[in-house]
């Protein structure tokens, strides 16, 4: 005997529809709701019903273990989802009269409902199921419906137990529940290999700190890809439990396959094995899943005073810092604005480095010198005083910057009088013509040392920044330019220090102000300051880019050139007075005077400027 669920409303449809797919065998039409029903044993009990009436039905059909079928109903939008079976007709009828035995799923429930897809706790509309079809686009749309949303999102405080013990206090935008991950594009992506018979539900708890971090994340994993992300963002905490209570200390509002309710506690737990499912479902499998075992992910959560910070307003758009963050980096900075014996030998030293390395042509000694140069520590700390108008801490690092390179330059120009050479290698010479690429880099860096300093996970990436910005050399050849007393070499490398430091001083104290160490009112005085400084500096840096332009387009320009059956290799130009100009002629015949002279006077004809000419003379076999 075929039993069939129904409510008087479908009657139409059971007759018209779903009769003739049973091919004449026995049945029995029983109207639900129902609560004297009960089947008699071997019968097969087939349910046409939509999700309020399953939700009633199921558990009690589970604590009688009666086999059931669930045909799909139009308002059956998260039970044959959930339970993972066919969504056709036809098809699920087969598979119903078809089947020889039953299987066993688990079944979630929250505050004693079953819970078919997910239970929404908070502000996760991300991971929302509250649509009819799962597909990306959908996705798409209600992320973007919820856009105008993010302004007044908020964290709200939460207690997570397990087996009455306490789990962590955190805050959240919202929670997600779900059994496996099919609620959704996100989830899916998230919740790691799961079945629905091992016992275990997922939990992910979103708990960004900031709209930035959020908007990144929805961008990523809104990408239409099958692929699960290979690590969480650390920001969505991930728990796989078997029984879960969520408490706070007001009502919670949370949604349970779309149905809205609130309650002050929200007591989650699986029931295995306890719903017996006469047909085919995706989750019907005899293994109990990748890992039967409690997984805690929820070590980068908010606590103690990030939690208290992120529940008292709206979610920022950038990131803040706590009290507590502030003071840890405040405290390093401070020490690192005084100037010490250790900073000061350790100046001297690699002063010394840098200039023996100038002199002897060798990168490497000159990159080793970078390393040990302490001096981009005050810089720094001067940064942060200058957001957080913190005058005695700008005094400090001013004087310490100041000895800093006083100490450089007189050591430097010490070395230049001793040593009897005065020879301007390649690597003096690079560092003569800063332009606004050399800006760059100090913007780089700036941003990089200040984000070494805020996060302790990647302080060590301060050498590498050292060398990125290359204080100590530029200084180093600046006091050779005093020792030698050439106002060229002084002027044009002390240039590429200040070029640096004032780089560094303004995008390292807007890193700072981005990371919400400084309010932008106390900073907008340092900031402006700054800006006048660096706006000064940048005119001699554009007349100098443009320069090395002239200069790139004038090589290019002779480059290969033929002039009287001689060919121009090698050329390299150098703004002077006149235009200097040094090149290999490379010809048949031996050059003469005359030569070199009509070749300098086609040259000037052709770049229509005059030019001291340093020649190289080669010949062609």
């Amino acid at each position: 005997m075929i039993y069939i669920l129904y409510h008087p409303d479908d009657e139409s449809e059971v007759k018209e529809e779903l009769i003739p797919l049973l091919d004449g065998k026995e049945h029995k039409l029983v109207e639900y709701p129902n609560p004297e029903f009960k089947p008699e044993n071997e019968n097969v009990l087939i349910t046409y019903l939509n999700d309020e009436y399953l939700r009633e039905f199921l558990p009690r059909a589970a604590n009688q273990n009666w086999p059931v079928g669930i045909l799909p109903h139009p308002e059956n939008l998260y039970t044959s989802k959930g339970l993972g079976i066919s969504l056709k007709m036809g098809e699920a009828m087969d598979e119903i009269l078809v089947a020889e035995e039953s299987h066993k799923l688990d079944l979630l429930f929250c505050n004693e409902k079953p819970v078919f897809q997910a239970v929404n706790i908070g502000n996760a509309f991300i991971f929302s199921e509250e649509y009819k079809e799962n597909s990306f686009f959908f996705e798409v749309k209600t992320f973007l419906k919820n856009i105008r949303r993010l302004s007044s999102l908020s964290h709200h405080s939460y207690l997570l137990k397990s087996d009455g013990e306490k789990l962590i206090q955190t805050s959240a935008l919202g929670i997600i529940v779900v059994e496996h991950p099919l609620s959704s594009v996100v989830s899916r992506r998230l919740v790691t290999e799961s079945a629905m018979n091992d016992g275990m539900f997922n939990v992910l708890i979103l708990a960004p700190q900031n709209l930035f971090e959020l908007l990144l994340f929805l961008l990523r994993s809104l990408i239409p890809i099958k692929k699960k992300l290979g690590k969480l963002p650390s920001f969505i905490g991930q728990i796989k439990i078997s029984n879960l209570e969520i408490e706070n200390s007001s009502q919670i509002e949370y949604t349970v396959d779309g149905q809205t309710d609130k309650a002050e506690s929200i007591k989650l737990e699986v029931q295995p094995e306890v719903l017996c499912l006469k047909q085919v479902s995706t989750y019907c499998t005899d293994e109990k899943g990748a890992d039967v075992k409690k997984s805690l992910k929820i070590d980068k959560l908010p606590t103690g005073q990030k939690r208290k910070e992120l529940t008292k307003r709206s979610l920022p758009i950038l990131p803040r810092a706590t009290a507590e963050e502030f003071e840890d980096l405040f405290k390093v900075l401070r020490e690192n604005a005084v100037t010490t014996s250790p900073y000061v030998i350790m100046m001297i030293l690699s002063t010394l480095i840098a200039t023996f390395g100038l002199f002897g042509n060798s990168s490497p000694v000159i990159i080793g010198a970078m390393i040990l140069a302490p001096i981009i520590a005050p810089i720094v700390s001067f940064s942060m005083g200058m957001v957080r108008y913190d005058t005695q801490m700008l005094k400090t690092g001013f004087i310490t910057i100041l000895i800093g390179t006083g100490v450089s330059l007189l050591f430097a120009a010490a070395v230049s009088l001793i040593i009897p050479l005065k020879v301007l290698t390649s690597e003096i010479d690079a560092r003569l013509s800063p332009t606004l690429l050399d800006m760059g880099i100090a913007v780089a860096s700036g941003v990089a040392a200040a984000y070494a300093h805020a996060e302790e996970g990647i302080a060590k990436s301060l050498a590498g920044v050292a060398i990125a910005v290359a204080l100590v050399p530029p200084l180093a050849v600046a006091g050779i330019g005093i020792g030698w007393w050439d106002w060229d070499v002084f002027s044009g490398a002390f240039l590429l220090y200040l070029t640096n430091m004032a780089g560094i001083i303004m995008f390292a104290g807007l890193t700072f102000l981005v990371l919400g160490f400084a309010p932008f009112k106390r900073a907008r005085m340092g900031l402006v300051y700054t800006l006048i400084i660096i706006a000064l500096i940048l005119v001699p840096l554009s007349l100098s880019f443009n320069r090395i332009q002239q200069e790139a387009s004038i090589t290019k320009q002779l480059e290969g050139s033929t002039f009287n059956d001689v060919i121009l290799r090698d050329v390299k130009v150098r703004f002077g007075t006149p235009l200097k100009v040094s090149l290999t002629l490379v010809g048949t015949e031996s050059l003469e005077k005359e030569d070199m002279v009509d070749i300098k006077r086609q040259i000037e004809e052709n770049i229509e400027q005059p030019i001291q000419l340093e020649v190289i003379s080669a010949r062609q076999f």
